[in-house]
């Protein structure tokens, strides 16, 4: 572990971006109290650039998409550049215009660049359609149904509208995919669209799923039923969901993997040179096997349910680790954060909702001395024990959610757990949940509307959890209804 550089304006350094293999570079252009503002360079080489190229440096003028001649520069919150960024000199600022676009913490590690690669080697005819279209009002009409000629993903329902017929021809601004159950023919039908990079697939109903002609490089798959996937070159970023068999074979690389442990075991399904990788839904999990079957991660993010982790100290034989998250897991202690020592290319570090003597212990040991250390809602036993089957533990410490909010939501989830668990018809169901909606209403008025995307996706989750539980093999309401009731009470949230 090592100090970044003190930023500096005028700074130029070079970023190695690992997907291109390649090296970026970014100049600081302010310094405030607890803030930087940075620009993405011009520049993309095998090598970083040396001191003498900065006289001719330029920024990079993003084109792709909905912008024109834009530059990239953003505000983050840090004090302290990166210690794997390449300090290459100092010269004048390569542009005086004012930023106003406010970034988080994180430091960028060319993704800039990958986004306008993708853009310069797309094809140009469709290219030039997406610029003319992206902000028409024009409508395609198959039989009965329409659909606006710059929408901009795939769906089932207009692939099932269009057929295997779609085109880029007729929606030339569609960049991602989103579709759900059995479509063969899906594939072949984007094999040509250059423009399209994102494909999520719900429940594909298929052994085998071969990606290999497309320019697809950004997977969100259901691997429920699946035993072969075929991957095309330069795919960024894969996450499976669903059952996934130990025997699936995946044929092809990644950089960065995502999957939910449904077991206590790891596997790499046959994947190489994974850099980053996440585990979420963990409850229960041995670390020991993760640096044998993933030796060469630099990012790894393990999430529980919560869960337990156990054998800690395997981290220390990542020699490479660089970035480091834990969230919602317990079961090791404050001794066991003595493997941080040994990570010595450790320069991020993020710790939600752990056992409180283990994050004091990481606080401690990395202090000052990494780029990025998070060490937040730490747990005592007597929480854990009081919220282990809790579902809306990670509101408790939100800075999204107000503490008097979630009194009362502990308060009302209790009510209607229990009152689910004693329901006997369809009319007492429909009453809980209008119930459980009007309190919610009051609160979000109550508390200043704090219930957003995430929080709203986590009431109706928690809904759906309890139906599963209580009401499911009772046969008194569907699903889709139960849930239709606190959608149509809701009020603007």
């Amino acid at each position: 572990m090592k100090q970044g550089y003190k930023p500096e304006v005028g700074a130029v350094y070079g970023v190695y971006v690992e997907e291109l293999r390649k090296y970026g570079a970014y100049q600081i252009l302010e310094v405030e109290q607890g803030s930087v503002c940075y620009i993405v360079l011009d520049y993309l080489e095998t090598e970083p650039p040396k001191k003498e190229d900065l006289s001719g440096i330029r920024p990079l003028y993003l084109e792709r998409f909905r912008y024109h001649h834009a530059l990239n520069m953003k505000y983050i919150y840090t004090n302290r550049v990166p210690e794997d960024y390449i300090f290459i000199g100092v010269c004048a600022p390569v542009t005086n215009r004012s930023c106003k676009v406010y970034s988080g913490k994180e430091w960028g590690h060319g993704v800039e660049y990958l986004d306008e690669a993708d853009w310069q080697e797309a094809d140009s005819k469709q290219k030039e359609n997406y610029k003319k279209y992206i902000n028409s009002g024009e409508w395609v009409t198959f039989k009965k149904d329409s659909f606006r000629k710059n929408e901009g993903v795939l769906t089932t329902e207009l692939y099932k509208a269009a057929g295997e017929n779609f085109s880029v021809d007729q929606f030339p601004c569609v960049t991602a995919v989103h579709i759900e159950g059995a479509n063969p023919g899906i594939l072949d039908c984007i094999a040509d669209a250059s423009l399209i990079h994102t494909f999520h697939w719900q429940e594909p109903q298929t052994e085998e799923l071969d990606f290999r002609n497309t320019r697809l490089h950004t997977f969100e798959l259901d691997g429920t039923g699946v035993k072969r996937i075929y991957l095309p070159d330069g795919v960024r970023s894969l996450k499976l969901t669903g059952r996934l068999q130990p025997e699936l074979q995946i044929i092809g690389e990644t950089v960065s993997f995502t999957i939910d442990m449904e077991t206590d075991r790891i596997f790499h399904y046959g994947l190489t040179n994974v850099k980053r990788l996440f585990l979420g839904g963990i409850k229960e999990l041995s670390l020991e096997k993760i640096p044998v079957v993933f030796p060469e991660l630099h990012s790894l993010t393990i999430a529980g349910e919560p869960g337990i982790i156990k054998n800690l100290d395997a981290l220390g034989r990542m020699c490479s680790l660089r970035d480091l998250t834990v969230y919602d897991l317990f079961g090791f202690s404050a001794d066991d954060m003595k493997v941080l020592e040994k990570l010595p290319q450790l320069r991020s570090l993020d710790l939600y909702s752990i056992p409180k003597e283990a994050g004091l212990a990481a606080r401690k040991i990395c202090k000052g001395k990494l780029d990025n250390l998070e060490v937040q809602r730490l747990r005592s036993d007597d929480w854990l024990k009081e919220n282990l089957d809790n579902p809306f533990r990670h509101w408790d410490g939100s800075e999204f959610v107000p503490i008097g909010a979630y009194k009362k939501t502990m308060q009302q989830y209790k009510k209607t757990r229990k009152q689910l668990k004693q329901v006997k018809t369809r009319e007492e169901a429909v009453e809980v949940v209008k119930e459980y909606g009007c309190c919610f209403n009051l609160l979000n008025k109550r508390y200043d509307e704090f219930i957003e995307t995430d929080e709203r996706e986590d009431l109706f989750s928690v809904l759906e959890q309890l139906y599963e539980e209580f009401l499911r093999d009772k046969g008194l309401i569907g699903l889709d209804d139960f849930l239709d009731i606190l959608d149509e009470i809701r009020e603007e949230w």
